[in-house]
């Protein structure tokens, strides 16, 4: 079973790298942030002639999430945090749950989006935690806008500091998977350089100036089902690009 996430930057913009990317991967359930529409514009008919179904939770011109399947979700809860905000889904296939999660950019230091996005991570964290879905097959997937690691950015001296790459975030990102959450990329990559997101300017991707941002997280009852993990960085390469690539989980 393949499950991949995707910070698209406009579903109706980058609607024919989704459709290549599903077929041509075989991708099984794909978690979508920034689809930047309505549920009423999202394309459902696109995805319904690939034989896949889809979940939507949008918002106009911001933010939104998707869940697209090949099987149909057997639950779907969108809003989980009851903020109104398009920023979560969560569904049930199979004898997984997954939690899709566009988790917000924050701020400079100090400033209101900056503890907006600090708190954010403890309202998710508790809703896990509320839920007891850390003792179930679980997956928590999306853009964090937060890099871990020293090794999850192009520079980290240059960046400490900045949007995403601040103390603060960090241990907010570390105190959330802390409840036991396991990066599936790390857990087959643990010591590798690579980027999920590279900035539209200054030519940050042909100088691999990216950040690693957008992951899959999964419970520890998983772990036994892990087959591989991989970012696939050359949708980044495609004129007019999402400024993400996509994150696949290979499942056994």
């Amino acid at each position: 079973m393949k499950i991949a996430t995707w910070n698209v930057n406009s579903i109706r913009t980058r609607l024919s790298y989704v459709k290549m990317f599903l077929v041509d991967n075989g991708i099984d359930v794909l978690s979508l942030q920034e689809i930047k529409t309505e549920e009423k514009n999202f394309p459902f008919e696109e995805f319904s002639n690939l034989n896949y179904f889809a979940y939507v939770f949008g918002q106009k011109a911001y933010n939104g999430v998707a869940l697209i399947s090949k099987s149909p979700f057997k639950e779907v809860k969108k809003n989980i945090l009851n903020d109104g905000i398009a920023r979560t889904i969560e569904g049930q296939i199979d004898d997984l749950t997954i939690l899709n999660v566009y988790f917000p950019h924050g701020g400079n230091l100090g400033s209101e989006q900056f503890f907006y996005k600090l708190e954010f991570y403890k309202k998710v964290k508790n809703y896990i935690l509320k839920n007891d879905l850390i003792n179930k097959n679980f997956i928590l997937l999306g853009d964090f806008n937060i890099a871990r690691e020293d090794i999850d950015v192009w520079d980290k001296d240059l960046l400490d500091g900045t949007i995403g790459f601040m103390k603060e975030e960090r241990d907010a990102l570390n105190d959330l998977i802390s409840i036991g959450l396991i990066d599936a990329f790390r857990y087959f990559h643990g010591d590798v350089v690579a980027f999920t997101w590279w900035d539209y300017t200054g030519g940050s991707f042909k100088r691999n100036y990216g950040m690693r941002i957008d992951c899959i997280y999964v419970s520890k009852s998983l772990v036994g089902r892990l087959k591989n993990c991989y970012i696939e960085k050359s949708l980044r390469a495609l004129d007019k690009p999402s400024d993400h690539v996509p994150v696949v989980l290979e499942l056994i």
